[in-house]
């Protein structure tokens, strides 16, 4: 199924995966397509937050379906 991932500038990119792909799957895609770190992406669909191990069918994602991506800012000390 074709799935929409919203980047940071705004732009949609466009995916093929199947119900049972994992979010990670999905990561790993976005890193090759755009060069991000998939450690430092993280994944939003209906207003939450896609964890790694799930599969898109676990989150009733939906052909057309628009995912939006945001980076995980990594803390640090002072």
């Amino acid at each position: 199924m074709q799935i929409l991932v919203k980047t940071l500038t705004g732009k949609r990119q466009s995916f093929n995966f199947e119900p049972s792909s994992s979010v990670y799957q999905i990561k790993m895609a976005i890193e090759e397509k755009e060069g991000i770190d998939a450690k430092q992406i993280r994944l939003i669909y209906s207003g939450k937050q896609m964890h790694d191990d799930m599969k898109l069918s676990d989150y009733r994602v939906v052909p057309g379906s628009t995912i939006h991506m945001i980076l995980q800012l990594r803390g640090g000390h002072y």
